[in-house]
């Protein structure tokens, strides 16, 4: 039951985000030549790899919306995990990686700069730009923080769909990086040192690699099985408790299969003399109470107990004495 309109938005955003990537890398691209603005090289790499990233997400955004089948019963979700980890290898490599090195460049060679009116031209429109990308794919992310009861910082954290979070985390690193490379620019020009310029590529590089940082943590928690906040897992088991025949909740856990997909297992004590019909109304009631609640919920697998019981703990291999 994965939302469709929130999958619809994803992969809206993430193509006009990339189609105003290529146009952005371009021009970037022109005007540094033109200017030997190492600024402005920064963000041309930005956009490169932005590009780069975007047809990362492109490729995980429509390869996890596949059906599942008997080779992936839990669906495709995760390749979208996995290819949005290469985008976040991708700003951190192609973006602060280039950009460093070449601040380090033109600390040790200074270049000139010139063209200056172009060098301008082309970073407000490049802000203007990725502020229309931006607000585009700030209206889904605000109404998945909304359908969660969250901020959208909180939910920028925890969220499950980490094409959206890429798509919005780097826009605002672009806009912030625009704006930085033009006061390089200003000051280089009314000071006639390159110095200014050079440490605005260089702030730049450092914003893409704490970008990248972000995006790489969320990736891995994810792809390693992150499960939902303690907070939530809490109010899960509350809402189960509190059905028709259920005496209690001993063992409950929900581990994200995918970008706004859920799955919840655990073990269920139902009260005593309860019917098999019974129970499995009781289920029933448990999977829909869950899912009004929690829409991104896909699959549940609830096991009636008699009797709680531990949950395996896989403990360290010891090696043989010889």
């Amino acid at each position: 039951m994965v939302d469709q309109s929130e999958a619809r938005g994803t992969r809206r955003s993430v193509l006009i985000s990339v189609s105003i990537n290529l146009i952005e890398a371009l021009g970037l691209g022109i005007a540094a030549s033109l200017s030997g603005s190492l600024g402005l090289r920064a963000q041309a790499a930005d956009n490169v790899a932005a590009s780069a990233v975007g047809l990362f997400l492109c490729i995980g955004v429509f390869s996890s919306a596949r059906p599942t089948d008997d080779t992936h019963p839990l669906g495709y979700g995760r390749e979208l995990f996995f290819w949005s980890l290469f985008a976040a290898l991708g700003i951190f490599v192609g973006g602060g990686g280039l950009a460093l090195e070449g601040a380090l460049q033109s600390a040790i060679k200074p270049a000139t700069i010139g063209s200056y009116s172009v060098s301008y031209l082309v970073l407000g429109v490049t802000v203007l730009l990725d502020s229309i990308a931006l607000f585009v794919s700030i209206p889904p992310l605000r109404q998945q923080a909304l359908d969660r009861h969250l901020t959208i910082r909180e939910h920028l954290r925890r969220n499950s769909d980490p094409a959206l979070t890429t798509v919005v985390v780097s826009g605002g690193c672009a806009i912030l990086g625009g704006f930085v490379a033009m006061v390089g620019l200003l000051l280089s020009e009314f000071t006639g040192s390159t110095l200014p310029d050079s440490l605005a590529g260089g702030l730049i590089g450092l914003l893409l690699l704490a970008t990248s940082a972000f995006l790489l943590k969320t990736n891995r928690e994810l792809l390693t099985g992150r499960g939902v906040s303690s907070a939530t897992l809490a109010e899960m088991k509350h809402i189960v408790t509190a059905q028709a025949g259920v005496a209690g909740v001993p063992d409950l856990f929900a581990v994200f299969v995918g970008p706004s997909s859920i799955i919840v297992n655990g073990d269920v004590l139902f009260a005593e003399g309860l019917t098999v019909s019974a129970v499995e109304l009781a289920i029933i009631q448990v999977t829909a109470a869950l899912r009004s609640r929690w829409p991104s919920i896909e699959f549940v697998y609830l096991t009636p107990v008699p009797l709680a019981r531990l949950r395996r703990v896989r403990r360290p291999i010891r090696k043989a004495k010889f």
